[in-house]
């Protein structure tokens, strides 16, 4: 099927940008997905119908770590489409930064095969979209200019 024959599916996705200690939480897809096997990424998730957005991120984030976080601000967003055999699912990531309410640790689902605490200067030897690796350069700009290190992010 070509890809103008294709359904459009149009997703608004939730990404947390989970710091602690100057660290953010990526996780990493499993190697059976169809999708991005094995790519590391932002606890993220689609919204779903009539769900608000702070809501459906807040859910995503537990539900794929185990956290619980409250959101901060939104800080950026970016688009991706992935193609399926019937359809096209047009995504919009909404990405928010966010910070942990308890000292839970962390808890995959079924989702994710491994998780990792990154440092900044560590991002790169991470197989991440570029995407995903500019939303967190830029949560890590946001927190050095408003000195949010020393208030436990």
């Amino acid at each position: 099927m070509k890809t103008e024959e294709k359904r459009i599916a149009q997703r608004i996705v939730l990404g947390g940008v989970v710091i602690k200690e100057g660290r953010v939480l990526i996780l990493q897809r499993h190697n059976d997905e169809a999708i991005y096997p094995n790519m590391w990424e932002l606890p993220s998730g689609k919204r779903e119908n009539l769900e608000s957005s702070e809501v459906a991120l807040v859910r995503e984030v537990r539900e794929e770590s185990g956290l619980d976080v409250e959101a901060l601000a939104p800080i950026s967003t970016f688009d991706y489409q992935v193609e399926r055999h019937d359809e096209l699912h047009d995504s919009t990531q909404i990405n928010f930064l966010v910070r942990p309410i308890n000292s839970k640790e962390v808890s995959l689902s079924n989702e994710h095969q491994a998780f990792a605490w990154a440092a900044p200067e560590e991002i790169n030897n991470y197989d991440i979209t570029d995407s995903t690796k500019d939303v967190i350069r830029k949560a890590f700009e946001i927190i050095l200019k408003l000195d949010l290190q020393n208030r436990g992010l």
